[in-house]
């Protein structure tokens, strides 16, 4: 309590640095969105109508972020079992009340707002862990087994809530996400090699009980053979990564955005930036993130209390590791998943949630001891 009371009195300065990297960005990301999304929306009949709803979306993250970045972080402390507990609440009320969408029930609808549990879980799972890791009682997952056992049933919670929902892509990200959290605790690497040799079991046994995401795998090793099924979309994202160069067609003048690259405005909206900024655009945006993770990074390592530092980790480690996931899948380094570039691919609630994490990190950098300009 005394160290939380010290840190609380001591607020300074947001980090320059981190401010105009997630702002970079998020404006980056809306011109590149605009770009994605023309062959969509000139479907529907308006050519802005992508970029007015995510315009609208960023607008209010912003707000959530102006706010969530002067209000002390510490609240979330005494408030993370209710999130965890009302988030947990939401995954499993999915498959029951909520909308299918691309053949997967994944969304709630409250009349005209529509949401993804899921972006929630992200975070939900990030400070629940950061509350239990930097709380002296149940902190210690070098020796106590029983507390590494909790842990992992936390993650086996929500990724069950996942696998209800078809949406496997996100269970992966919670438990890679939890995996690292517990790691940075003080997780031995016995129990990292036993349980992650466990969950790529789980993941291929799953695999077989679905025929389209065996065919996911088929694809990946060898997606010519399956041009005009399984391996299409793969396929078009090469083309467009290939065709962009060094430094691109030029903006606007993607060719495989037109019904050629599916989801060309959301999971492959990395593969239109290669091919309309070329290499050189595709680096930039990847030294954005690599950017953002390394403040994130130092911020969490220098901030002036535990639950500070977990929380810092656990929000940079979810941008990071979808930044992953979704270049990986672009470049067909992994299988296909619904997986977004976060501040690129459309996304109302993952925006707004996203940008509310980023006031966080934000407000933790206030009282870390990290060199700020």
């Amino acid at each position: 309590m005394k160290e939380e009371t010290e840190v609380k009195g001591k607020k300074g300065q947001v980090d320059f640095i981190l401010l105009i990297t997630i702002l970079t960005l998020l404006l980056f990301g809306l011109v590149m969105l605009f770009s994605a999304s023309t062959p969509s929306a000139l479907q529907d009949g308006n050519i802005y109508a992508s970029i007015i709803k995510q315009g609208g979306m960023s607008i209010l993250g912003i707000i959530c972020m102006v706010v969530a970045a002067n209000y002390d972080y510490h609240y979330f402390k005494k408030f993370s079992r209710l999130i965890n507990v009302v988030t947990v609440v939401l995954m499993y009320a999915v498959p029951l009340i909520g909308f299918a969408s691309h053949g997967a029930t994944r969304q709630i609808s409250l009349g005209p707002i529509s949401f993804q549990p899921s972006e929630l879980a992200k975070f939900s799972l990030v400070i629940f862990f950061a509350n239990r890791f930097s709380d002296r009682r149940t902190s210690d997952l070098a020796t106590d087994k029983d507390n590494i056992i909790k842990c992992f049933g936390v993650i086996a919670l929500y990724g069950a809530a996942c696998f209800l929902q078809s949406h496997m892509s996100a269970a992966v990200v919670l438990a890679v996400i939890g995996m690292l959290m517990m790691i940075v605790a003080g997780l031995p690497m016995k129990y990292f090699y036993l349980m992650g040799g466990a969950g790529a079991a789980l993941i291929a046994g799953i695999g077989l009980t679905a025929s389209y995401r065996l065919d996911r795998f088929k694809a990946l090793f060898d997606p010519f053979a399956y041009e005009r099924g399984i391996g299409w979309q793969i396929i078009q994202s090469l083309y467009a990564v290939g065709s962009g160069g060094l430094f691109g067609l030029g903006l606007g003048q993607s060719r495989q955005k037109f019904r050629y690259l599916p989801e060309a405005h959301n999971d492959y909206i990395y593969a239109v930036i290669c091919e309309e900024l070329g290499f050189v655009g595709g680096i930039l945006v990847m030294a954005l993130f690599v950017l953002f993770v390394w403040r994130g990074i130092s911020i969490a390592l220098n901030a002036k209390d535990k639950f500070g530092t977990y929380l810092a980790f656990g929000i940079t480690a979810i941008i990071g590791v979808q930044m992953l996931i979704n270049m990986g899948v672009v470049l067909s380094i992994l299988p296909s998943t619904g997986m977004q570039l976060p501040f690129f691919s459309a996304g109302g609630t993952s925006m707004i949630v996203i940008l509310g994490a980023m006031g966080i990190l934000l407000n933790i950098s206030k009282s870390s001891k990290i060199k700020k300009m």
